[in-house]
């Protein structure tokens, strides 16, 4: 992009491309957060942990956790049929079965922005899906690892808490034919979200994209943002992501990003798109 006389009060900053590495140079401390009580499901239940033992609308089966419908307790290693069951991270995940979820309260503070990580795998299908929600928030989101050789990706979704205790749910709203199938969720995290302020001499918000979701240490292959047409709403607060699953999330522990932490590489050639609206003053020539 280069120097751009504008004429109006708001222009239309846009990404898209393949394998980009987007970052605007920044000196902002990074805010730490952390996994929900027992999200990477490695407290042992009462009884201990038991291979392949599913688990009927309990409310403490899963320290932490209550249960609705078939939910199953997952060691890495596992076996169905022929298969080995994926396990994200650790030794544990927990699998839903049809319609069946599980959830969390959490107290949060009443008006702000929060963003919730996970990671997930699919079990039997060519597409599986989970909906996230905080209510009334909502999204459902379609599981394919297309951009992971390890079976499993992580995710973030955003939320704005319209109270002090919400309740963090994930739900398969799938009714596969084989009721052992369902998706994998291991390794979930809150991180709260801020807008940075808007840096002097740069129109664009949160261009080093250093505020984002939470991201484990071990995200070796980024975390990815689904669609989200809301600003107001976004995991990469300032942003638009236009594309679905064709964003990602990278630090530089694992990818080479030109400066800070955190970088956006955009996947899938022009499906993957990110955009921000910006103030500007008229007849004001603009550079990148």
């Amino acid at each position: 992009m280069g120097p751009l006389l504008n004429s109006n009060n708001l222009v239309l900053v846009k990404f898209f491309g393949c394998t980009i590495l987007l970052n605007f140079p920044s000196n902002k401390v990074w805010p730490d957060s952390s996994s929900l009580v027992n999200g990477d499901f490695e407290t042992p239940p009462s009884g201990g942990f038991s291979s392949g033992t599913g688990i009927s609308d309990g409310t403490a089966t899963i320290p932490s956790w209550k249960t609705n419908g078939t939910v199953e307790l997952v060691e890495s290693g596992q076996k169905q049929g022929g298969m080995i069951l994926i396990v994200p991270q650790g030794a544990h995940a927990v699998r839903l079965g049809n319609d069946a979820e599980i959830s969390q309260e959490v107290k949060v503070e009443k008006g702000s922005l929060y963003s919730v990580t996970f990671s997930a795998a699919r079990t039997c299908a060519q597409l599986e899906s989970l909906n996230v929600s905080v209510p009334p928030a909502s999204q459902t989101i379609d599981l394919q690892t297309l951009y992971s050789v390890q079976g499993w990706d992580s995710y973030a979704w955003a939320f704005q808490a319209v109270e002090e205790d919400v309740r963090v749910v994930f739900r398969n709203p799938g009714m596969e034919d084989d009721p052992t199938c369902g998706p994998i969720i291991d390794d979930i995290a809150i991180k709260k979200l801020f807008v940075p302020d808007k840096p002097k001499d740069n129109a664009v918000v949160n261009g080093d994209f250093e505020e984002g979701p939470w991201m484990f240490r071990n995200e070796s292959l980024g975390v990815l943002l689904p669609t989200n047409l809301d600003e107001e709403t976004s995991s990469l607060p300032g942003w638009i992501v236009e594309s679905n699953r064709a964003v990602r999330y990278i630090d530089s522990y694992h990818f080479n990003v030109p400066g800070g932490k955190r970088a956006i590489e955009l996947l899938s050639g022009k499906e993957g798109i990110i955009s921000q609206m910006v103030e500007t003053k008229a007849q004001k020539s603009l550079t990148d």
